[in-house]
Order: C-alpha cells, then sequence, then structure tokens
C-alpha cells in the first residue's frame, strides 16, 4: 500500500513539473483551449498571454522539482508513519499551485493593468 501512497503523493508534482516544462519548450498558442493559462486579461492581449505562460513554465518547473524533493524525501525518511501525513503533502503541494497561480495573476495585473497605459 505505501508504494500506492507514494504514487499518489507524487502525482501533482510531477504533473507541474511536466507542465512547466511542455510550456517552456512551447508555449501553447494565443487563444487556444485546453491546458492554458486562461483568464480575461490573458484572452484579450497576446502579450499577457505569452507572459503569463513563460512566468507558470518557470515557477512550476521549479516547484514540482522543491515539492516533488521534499515530499518523496519526507515518504522515505518516514515510511512507517506514512498514513498519518500523505494527504498532507498533498494538501501542501495545491496549496502551492493555488499561490504560484495567483502570483502570476498578481503579476500580470500590475504589469498589463489599463491604469498603466
Amino acid at each position: 500500500m505505501y508504494k500506492f501512497y507514494f504514487i499518489v503523493v507524487m502525482l501533482a508534482p510531477v504533473a507541474m513539473l511536466f507542465m512547466g516544462i511542455r510550456w517552456k519548450i512551447s508555449p501553447p498558442p494565443f487563444q487556444s483551449g485546453g491546458l492554458v493559462y486562461s483568464t480575461e486579461l490573458t484572452q484579450n492581449n497576446p502579450d499577457a498571454w505569452t507572459a503569463a505562460h513563460r512566468h507558470c513554465a518557470r515557477l512550476w518547473t521549479r516547484i514540482g522539482i522543491i515539492s516533488g524533493a521534499a515530499s518523496a524525501a519526507l515518504m522515505i525518511l518516514f515510511q512507517e508513519n506514512y498514513t498519518s501525513f500523505w494527504m498532507w503533502l498533498i494538501a501542501g503541494q495545491m496549496a502551492l499551485f493555488c499561490v504560484s497561480v495567483f502570483m502570476v495573476d498578481l503579476l500580470l495585473k500590475h504589469t498589463f493593468s489599463d491604469d498603466q497605459r
């Protein structure tokens, strides 16, 4: 059962790392569908679209590596007690993901707001 929980804990960091690398290599085209960073600001401004995906790619690659390494280390170090904290690791990973999205959104609003034009 430990292997199953280990895989579940590693899903979010691997997904963030994968999307970060994918968007760094080939960012999605402007106003495309699918798995993209799509807000009202990015849908109306191609520069904001490009900046959002560039910043998300960097941030998600770093968060994926760091949270994946930390989660794997904790799961290995505390293998006997993994049932008591595996869900907390996933909650922490999701919190990092949400914070990263809010950080990119604040950056875009500050950079591309209508007040500064």
